[in-house]
């Protein structure tokens, strides 16, 4: 019976060589997925729905019950953003939004038509986190979510512009969750559609800077405020 000269490989030798190539081949897709990795500016033109619930809170003693007015209003602005695209389909941005300006009422049930008029102000900076998904063609989807400080300014009158509240501002703790669509119609630009609800915070105005019919400074205006947005925006990757 003849031996056979073949010699097989020892697994000492197998194992380095197939793990060098398997790290050699996971080295290669890293570095193809990061390839679009960079910086960006956005410009953004947002329509919001703000709603102002808990205006019940507000401070109007002796005047009966509280009456609802008018809890909506809506308000246009634009926003700015400079971001970080991980080339992973992350990206983290940071974003301006510019003053919105809203506008509520509400009445009461012993001076009826006497409405208090609230006035809110609210420009804010976010810190936004979006997870890309492509779905082909230069189409795709993204989830967002955000947490950012709000400059709320209050003002507001009753009855007559002559009998004001004294102004105040709120500096809020908020956060955005979102999602949206995206087209990128060139390499290097985007545009995309999207959806936003931000809780603002709680809001209040000074107390009555008018005299009232108990002679007191012991009114004020309360809100919360939400807002649901739909935005269009452009997206420069440098």
């Amino acid at each position: 019976m003849k031996s056979s000269n073949k010699k097989s490989l020892s697994p000492f030798v197998v194992l380095p060589s197939a793990l060098a190539l398997a790290l050699m081949s996971h080295q290669a897709v890293a570095n193809e997925s990061t390839s679009d990795a960079g910086y960006y500016g956005s410009l953004g033109f947002l329509s919001a729905n703000v709603k102002a619930e808990g205006m019940e809170n507000s401070l109007r003693p002796g005047i009966g019950s509280f009456v609802e007015g008018d809890d909506k209003d809506k308000a246009n602005t634009y926003s700015l953003a400079l971001g970080y695209d991980f080339g992973n389909n992350w990206r983290l941005e940071g974003e301006y939004t510019a003053t919105q300006e809203v506008h509520f009422t509400s009445d009461s049930s012993t001076f009826a038509g006497s409405l208090n008029n609230h006035y809110a102000d609210a420009q804010r900076v976010m810190f936004n986190v979006y997870r890309d998904m492509e779905i082909g063609a230069g189409f795709s989807a993204y989830a967002t979510g955000g947490l950012g400080v709000a400059k709320i300014e209050s003002s507001g009158w009753q009855g007559v512009p002559s009998r004001q509240y004294h102004n105040n501002t709120d500096t809020n703790l908020i956060y955005a969750v979102g999602v949206g669509v995206g087209y990128e119609p060139i390499k290097n630009v985007n545009f995309s559609l999207g959806y936003r609800y931000v809780d603002l915070g709680k809001v209040e105005s000074g107390m009555n800077a008018f005299v009232n019919s108990r002679g007191l400074q012991d009114e004020q205006l309360r809100a919360h405020l939400y807002s649901s947005e739909y935005s269009l925006t452009a997206r420069y990757s440098f």
